[in-house]
C-alpha cells in the first residue's frame, strides 16, 4: 500500500504542473490557419444518409458493399457490411474468399496501389492471430517465387538488396519513403488497415472501419484543407478500397494448389488489384476556420461536453457576432475552481460548485444544460470460439458480439483488479479467482451467448482515463448503491452472503481494494504486484505498463476500437534506457477490449454500449428514450443543477446520465463577454439540439435536451446578456486595464482566461486580452486528433481527392505571435516532461488556496 500512496502523492503534483500549461495552452489554440470560414458548404445537403452502396464486377458481381458514411468525415469509425459474397473458406484460417480493405489518397480516377496504407499488419506475420493465411496476402510483396507469377505480366518495381520487390508507397506529402511493407508514415501499430473481413455462411459480412485524417495517417493527407476557387475551404477527400479476394491465385491456379493450401498473393498484385471496389469519402476540413481578428471567447471543462462544443464551434463564428469559442478540456473541479475566480469565462461542469465564501447576491453563478449524454462500458469484442465449442459457434469466429450485460458487481470486478487477467495470473492477491469475464459463470449466466467462447489474457478488466472526473464519482456512486456490488466490495465472496449466489466462482475482491471508500473521483489500480523475469532482474512488469490509463476517454474509445489494450509488455533490450514498448493491436477477427467512456465518443468511435443494471432490475442499453427518462428523473439540486438519482425505479432509465451544463457568473462578465456566451446559450438550446454529423448539428450519442431543460437554458442565455457586467457596487476600471480578458483590439480586459485574444499581451496585468485559466489537459485542435478539436464545415458531395495542398487566406500570422507561441510550446513540453512523473493535487487544493487568498485580503 505504501507503493500506491506514492504513485498517488506523484498524480497530485502532475496535476499541479499541468495546470501551469493551460496558461498557455489557450494562446496556442488560439494562433488559426487563416482560413475562411464564412464560404458557404459545397455539400447542397448535409444530412445524416450519406450511406453509400457499390457492387462488386466480373466473378464479384454478385457483391454488394455498404459503408454506412462517407461524407462530413472526421477520424472515426464507419460500418462497412456486404452481401452476396462466397463464404470464406474455412472457420479458424483465411485459406480463400474475403475481403482486403484499406484507405487510399488519389485524385478523381481513384487510387493507385502506391497511394494505399496497407502492409503494415505484416509486422506481426500473416493471418490474424492464431488463424493463418497465405505468406503475403497482407503485404506489399509482389514477388512470389518461380511457381507463382502474376498474369498481367506487368514490370515488378526494382527489388530491394534482399530480391524483394515491393509495391512502393508514394505519400501524399511527397516525401521520400523507404521500401517494405511499412514505413515512415505508417506501421502495425497505426495503420487502418483491415487484411482479412470473413463472409460467413449466408454470404455476409460485417466489419468496423477507422477513416483516419491527415492527423492519423500524414501520408494519405484525408482532411487536409484545400482552399476551392471562390475561397470555399474543403477538407482533401479520399478512397476506402475493398479488394476481394475469390478463390484463385494472380495466375489463375486454385487455391488449393498452392503448398499451404491456401491464397498466396498480395491484394496489390496487379490481377487482385483489378477487382478492386472503391467509395469515395468526404472529409471535414483539418483546423479552425473561423475568421481572424474575430472576438475570442474561452470556454473550458468537462470531457462530457468536448464532442457536442466542438462540432458547434464551426457554426457559431457564423452566427450573432460571429466570436470564435475555443475549448480547452480539463478537469471539473478546475473548471468549478475557474467558475469562481473572478474571471469565469464559460465552463461546463456535471456538478453545482460549492461556494465557500460569502458572495454578493447578484455574483451568484448561473447554470445552464447543455447536453445530455452518459457514462458507458463500450465493448468492442469478437467471437473466439474455445476449441471444443460446437461447430455452429466455431463459425461465428471473428463476428461481433452484439449484447453486454453488466451488473454493478461485474463491473466492480473490472474496476477492482478482481480478475487475474486484469493484474497478472502470477499474483497472489487474486490467484483464486476467474482469468476474467468470460470465465466468471455470474457474467455467464447473464450472457449465455458468450459460454462457448475463450478469449484468452483479455476482457480482465477495461480501459480507464486517468483525470479525475465527476462522471467516475457518479460510476462509483451507481456501483456504491447496489447491494451486491457493496457487499463485494466488502470482501464477501460472489457465491456467499446476503446478495450470493451459490452458482458463482466464490469470486472476491482483490485486497487491495476491500472496504474502498465510494464514490471517488479516480479509477486507482492499488495492486502493486509486478511480474519479475530471471532475464531482467531489474525491469519487472508492473501494472501501469502492463494496463495503462488512457489519457482520457476520447483515447480510451479510440483504442477500444482499434482493438488496442495500450499496453507495453514487448520487451526491447535496444532501446535507450531498455523498456516495455507498446503492443500492437489485437489481430482483426480476435478483439476483445473494454473502455469507460462517454456514449457519443463510443459512437464517434463504433463501439456498442453495454446494457447496464438499474435500481427497477432492468438492463438498459443508452439511447435517446433511456437517456430522456433517466434526465426527467433526476433530483432537485442547487442553483438548478439537478443530480442524478441511481436509486430510481423507472425500469426504462439508464443509470449513468449525464447533464452537462454550462455555467458563467454574468456580474463578473464585460457587456460583450455576456452577449457572446449568450449566444453560445441560445445556439445550444435550438439548432445545437438537432442530431446529425454536419457541422453546427448535436453528434449522435447525445440525446436532445427535453423542452424543460431547454427553456432553463434560454432563460439563462438572456440573463447571462442582459445582466453581463452590471455591479452596483463595484467600481468600473479604466479602459486596459484588465488583467486578462478576451478582447480582439487589445481593449480592456475581461474574464475570459481559456483562449487569449488577437490583440494585446496575452495572459498579464495590464492591457492584455489573454486570459489564464487554472488547471487543464487539452485546448482544441483538429478534428481528429482529440475531443478538444474543431470541427469545420461540411466537405463536398464530391470529395475531389485530388484538390491542392491547402493555402492560408487573409493576412499572414505576425512573426511575433509565432516566436511567442515557439516558447509556449517549449515550456508546455518542459512543464510537461516534469508533470509526467506526478497528478491531482490541483483539484483537491487550488480551492483552499484561493479560499485563504481571499480571506487574506479582506484583513
Amino acid at each position: 500500500m505504501t507503493r500506491t500512496r506514492t504513485l498517488g502523492g506523484r498524480s497530485r503534483l502532475r496535476h499541479l504542473l499541468g495546470a501551469l500549461c493551460l496558461v498557455l495552452v489557450p494562446v496556442v489554440a488560439t494562433v488559426g490557419t487563416g482560413l475562411d470560414p464564412a464560404a458557404p458548404p459545397a455539400y447542397a445537403a448535409t444530412g445524416d444518409d450519406s450511406r453509400t452502396t457499390v457492387s462488386g464486377k466480373g466473378e464479384f458481381a454478385d457483391l454488394k458493399i455498404t459503408v454506412s458514411q462517407t461524407r462530413n468525415l472526421v477520424n472515426q469509425v464507419v460500418r462497412i457490411t456486404w452481401t452476396g459474397g462466397a463464404p470464406t473458406v474455412s472457420d479458424t484460417a483465411y485459406a480463400a474468399n474475403y475481403l482486403q480493405i484499406m484507405q487510399c489518397w488519389g485524385d478523381e480516377r481513384g487510387p493507385g496501389t502506391d497511394q494505399c496504407q496497407f502492409g503494415g499488419s505484416s509486422a506481426l506475420g500473416a493471418g490474424a492471430g492464431n488463424q493463418a493465411a497465405g505468406a503475403y496476402t497482407n503485404s506489399r510483396q509482389l514477388n512470389y517465387g518461380a511457381h507463382l507469377k502474376d498474369s498481367e505480366n506487368q514490370p515488378l518495381p526494382p527489388p530491394s538488396p534482399s530480391g524483394i520487390s515491393y509495391a512502393p508507397f508514394r505519400s501524399v506529402t511527397g516525401d521520400e519513403v523507404s521500401p517494405g511493407n511499412w514505413n515512415e508514415f505508417f506501421d502495425v501499430n497505426s495503420t487502418n488497415e483491415i487484411p482479412y473481413a470473413r463472409t460467413n455462411a449466408r454470404g455476409e459480412g460485417e466489419v468496423y472501419f477507422e477513416a483516419q485524417t491527415g492527423v492519423e495517417a500524414p501520408g494519405l493527407g484525408c482532411g487536409d484543407a484545400t482552399e476551392q476557387q471562390g475561397g470555399t475551404v474543403t477538407g482533401r477527400g479520399c478512397w476506402l478500397v475493398i479488394v476481394p479476394r475469390g478463390t484463385s491465385e494472380v495466375d489463375h491456379s486454385a487455391y488449393t494448389s498452392q503448398s499451404s493450401g491456401q491464397l498466396q498473393s498480395s491484394p496489390l498484385s496487379p490481377a487482385n488489384w483489378k477487382h478492386r471496389i472503391t467509395v469515395p469519402l468526404g472529409f471535414e476540413p483539418i483546423g479552425s476556420h473561423c475568421p481572424i481578428g474575430a472576438e475570442e471567447r474561452g470556454t473550458l471543462g468537462s470531457e462530457m461536453a468536448a464532442e457536442a462544443v466542438t462540432r458547434w464551434q464551426p457554426a457559431l463564428c457564423r452566427t450573432g457576432a460571429k466570436a470564435i469559442y475555443g475549448y480547452a478540456q480539463v478537469p471539473d473541479e478546475t473548471a468549478r475552481v475557474k467558475l469562481l475566480s473572478g474571471k469565469p469565462g464559460l465552463v461546463f461542469v456535471g456538478e453545482h460548485a460549492p461556494v465557500t465564501t460569502p458572495r454578493e447576491a447578484h455574483r451568484k453563478p448561473v447554470y445552464a444544460p447543455v447536453a445530455l449524454s452518459g457514462i458507458t462500458i463500450g465493448y468492442f469484442i469478437e467471437s473466439q470460439a474455445a476449441f471444443r465449442a460446437p461447430d455452429a459457434v466455431k463459425q461465428r469466429n471473428g463476428t461481433r458480439m452484439g449484447t453486454l450485460r453488466l451488473t454493478p458487481r461485474l463491473v466492480a470486478k473490472l474496476l477492482t483488479e478482481s480478475y487475474r487477467d486484469g493484474v497478472s495470473r502470477f499474483a497472489e492477491s487474486v490467484a483464486k479467482n476467474p482469468e476474467n469475464l468470460g470465465r466468471d459463470p455470474e457474467f455467464i449466466s447473464l450472457n449465455p451467448e458468450y459460454a462457448d467462447l475463450d478469449f484468452g489474457g483479455k476482457l480482465g478488466d477495461a480501459l480507464v482515463p486517468q483525470p479525475l472526473a465527476d462522471t467516475t464519482r457518479q460510476l462509483w456512486a451507481w456501483v456504491a448503491q447496489d447491494p451486491a456490488a457493496a457487499e463485494f466490495l466488502k470482501g464477501t465472496p460472489d457465491n456467499q452472503g446476503a446478495h450470493g449466489d451459490p452458482k458463482n466462482a466464490g469470486t472476491t475482491v482483490n485486497p487491495h481494494y476491500r472496504n474502498i471508500k465510494l464514490p471517488v473521483d479516480s479509477f486507482p489500480k492499488s495492486d502493486p504486484y509486478c511480474q519479475p523475469f530471471d532475464d531482467r532482474p531489474d525491469f519487472p512488469l508492473c501494472i501501469q505498463d502492463k494496463k495503462p490509463y488512457a489519457t482520457d476517454m476520447h483515447a480510451a474509445a479510440r483504442a477500444a476500437g482499434r482493438g488496442d489494450t495500450l499496453a507495453r509488455t514487448s520487451w526491447d533490450p535496444t532501446a535507450t534506457p531498455p523498456a516495455y514498448k507498446k503492443d500492437p493491436p489485437q489481430p482483426a477477427g480476435q478483439r476483445a477490449v473494454l473502455a469507460v467512456t462517454d456514449t457519443a465518443t463510443a459512437e464517434r468511435y463504433g463501439l456498442l454500449r453495454a446494457e447496464l443494471l438499474n435500481a427497477a432490475g432492468k438492463f438498459v442499453a443508452p439511447d435517446t428514450a433511456s437517456l430522456t427518462a433517466a434526465a426527467n428523473a433526476r433530483k432537485p439540486g442547487t442553483d438548478g443543477v439537478t443530480v442524478p438519482d441511481p436509486a430510481t425505479r423507472n425500469p426504462a432509465a439508464y443509470p449513468l446520465t449525464v447533464v452537462t451544463f454550462a455555467a458563467t457568473v454574468p456580474a463578473d462578465l464585460t457587456p460583450a463577454e455576456g452577449r457572446d456566451y449568450g449566444t453560445l446559450l441560445t445556439y445550444a438550446a435550438g439548432a445545437g439540439q438537432t442530431p446529425g454529423v454536419a457541422s453546427g448539428t448535436l453528434p449522435h450519442g447525445y440525446a436532445p435536451l427535453p423542452d424543460a431543460l431547454r427553456a432553463q437554458t434560454r432563460k439563462v442565455a438572456q440573463q447571462v446578456t442582459t445582466q453581463a457586467g452590471k455591479n452596483p457596487s463595484a467600481t468600473t476600471p479604466a479602459p486596459g486595464t484588465g488583467d486578462g480578458g478576451t478582447s480582439g483590439d487589445g481593449g480592456a480586459g475581461g474574464s475570459d482566461g481559456a483562449s487569449g485574444g488577437t490583440g494585446g499581451t496575452a495572459g498579464g496585468p495590464g492591457t492584455g486580452s489573454g486570459g489564464v485559466a487554472a488547471g487543464g489537459t487539452q485546448a482544441t485542435t483538429a478534428p481528429s486528433a482529440s475531443p478538444g478539436q474543431v470541427v469545420a464545415p461540411p466537405v463536398t458531395g464530391n470529395p475531389s481527392p485530388g484538390a491542392p495542398a491547402a493555402s492560408a487566406l487573409g493576412d499572414p500570422t505576425p512573426g511575433w505571435a509565432v516566436g511567442f507561441v515557439r516558447n509556449a510550446l517549449l515550456i508546455c513540453l518542459i512543464v510537461g516532461a516534469v508533470a509526467a512523473f506526478t497528478g491531482p493535487l490541483l483539484p483537491r487544493y487550488l480551492p483552499r488556496l484561493l479560499a485563504a487568498a481571499r480571506t487574506r485580503l479582506r484583513r
